[in-house]
């Protein structure tokens, strides 16, 4: 059996107070990691963290706007200061606005690139660093089949081909450098998320999860931990679709 105990790491999931990060979290937490999740609603991610603790898991929650830099690297030192490391970065913060393109606001163009794929990158620098000086660490980010082409969702989709571009470069870097320092992204497909749900009817909702289009925000957790742990050492610049599960006898 492949190791996927994460007792003793630490792990930092952005966009956690909802949907696939907070799910992300509590699969971790579950697996025997340290997990301080973080979002912009500071109210929402202290509520996430409370209930994993409630849970017999290990949390803390803290907000953070992954477009912030000097937010990120006070959260980063604020983490090793407390807990001597990084082990895991699952960045699953994210933002879908959709405006066919002759109507989209400069606005919106900047703030979906902003956070998907701005905030990709400065995560991974700020956590990276340490994870470089350690020889350790495992880094997860969120792509999406609408990287294919979606209408009226431009920005989202350039954002997210943005990120797995960025994965695959990130990971040729990484290789150079001869440490067991992995970066992958993974392409959730459709799933059951405050975002996917926004704007439609219940109906809709129930229809589309009785027929399996949808999944619930759980359903890449066997994956998600997959990566965060020492067995994925051999994957690495890969971008996982609609949350292919790993084999669990190796």
């Amino acid at each position: 059996m492949a190791n996927y105990d994460l007792t003793g790491q630490v792990a930092l999931v952005t966009g956690g107070a909802t949907g696939i990060g907070r799910a992300m979290a509590e699969a971790l937490a579950k697996a025997g990691a340290k997990v301080w999740l973080a979002s912009r609603d500071g109210a929402a991610i202290a509520q996430a963290a409370t209930e994993l603790r409630g849970f017999g898991l290990s949390a803390e929650g803290c907000p953070l706007d992954v477009t912030d830099r000097a937010q990120l690297e006070q959260l980063t030192e604020t983490i090793v200061k407390l807990d001597g490391k990084i082990d895991i970065l699952i960045n699953s913060a994210g933002v879908m606005i959709k405006h066919p393109l002759l109507e989209m606001p400069e606005a919106v163009w900047d703030q979906v690139i902003g956070v998907n794929l701005k905030g990709t990158f400065l995560c991974t620098q700020a956590v990276a660093r340490g994870m470089i000086a350690r020889g350790y660490g495992r880094i997860v980010h969120f792509s999406s089949g609408h990287v294919k082409g979606n209408a009226t969702n431009s920005a989202y989709s350039a954002s997210k081909g943005g990120v797995e571009a960025f994965v695959r470069t990130i990971a040729a870097e990484f290789q150079q450098l001869s440490v067991d320092v992995t970066i992958n992204a993974v392409e959730p497909g459709g799933t059951d998320t405050p975002m996917w749900r926004r704007g439609k009817s219940a109906e809709y909702i129930k229809q589309s999860l009785a027929a399996g289009r949808i999944r619930p925000a759980d359903y890449m957790a066997e994956t998600i931990v997959y990566l965060a742990s020492r067995a994925s050492a051999a994957v690495n610049g890969q971008v996982i679709e609609r949350g292919t599960k790993p084999p669990l006898d190796q």
